[in-house]
């Protein structure tokens, strides 16, 4: 008897291993860290894209009034009527206009105000305004997702339509 209880003893005392409560533990614990960390993941990652597309929107308006100051800086003579920027070209083969084309886009039409020649400055906007006041003029784009730029520009008084001032 006395060697049947001792090897009952022995085999109880060589297994080694978890217990199924101490696995659920483990793994809760696994879980519950991980749930952490994408949830903090997915969030830097949400900031991150609308940093980006925050920064992408920028540029593309920069862009866009870098485009109208060259194009106001190479014409002979400027004009702001009905919202738009008129362009007088040095070579005297007609009127340039800026304006804000089909809802949501800001284009340059060569030509004709109604030109089939366009050239897209910037898409996606809410609203393109334009203000004169003397020998400045202001620009306002609000874009889509509800950021507002606004920019102002000097007129040189040679290139002030005659008549004007």
């Amino acid at each position: 008897m006395n060697s049947i209880r001792g090897i009952i003893k022995d085999k109880t005392k060589c297994r080694k291993g978890f217990t199924i409560i101490e696995m659920i533990i483990v793994i809760a614990l696994a879980a519950s860290i991980t749930t952490v960390q994408i949830r903090v993941i997915s969030k830097y990652m949400r900031l991150h894209r609308e940093e980006v597309n925050y920064s992408r929107e920028l540029f593309y308006v920069n862009e866009a009034f870098m485009i109208i100051e060259h194009q106001v800086e190479s014409a002979k003579y400027i004009d702001i009527k009905d919202n738009m920027i008129v362009l007088r070209r040095y070579d005297d083969r007609g009127y340039d206009y800026i304006k804000k084309h089909n809802d949501n886009y800001i284009v340059i039409s060569y030509g004709s105000n109604n030109s089939s020649t366009l050239n897209n400055i910037l898409k996606g906007i809410e609203d393109f305004r334009v203000e004169k006041y003397g020998r400045i003029f202001y620009i306002s784009i609000d874009m889509g997702k509800g950021s507002s730029y606004k920019r102002c520009f000097g007129i040189e008084r040679k290139k002030l339509k005659e008549g004007l001032y």
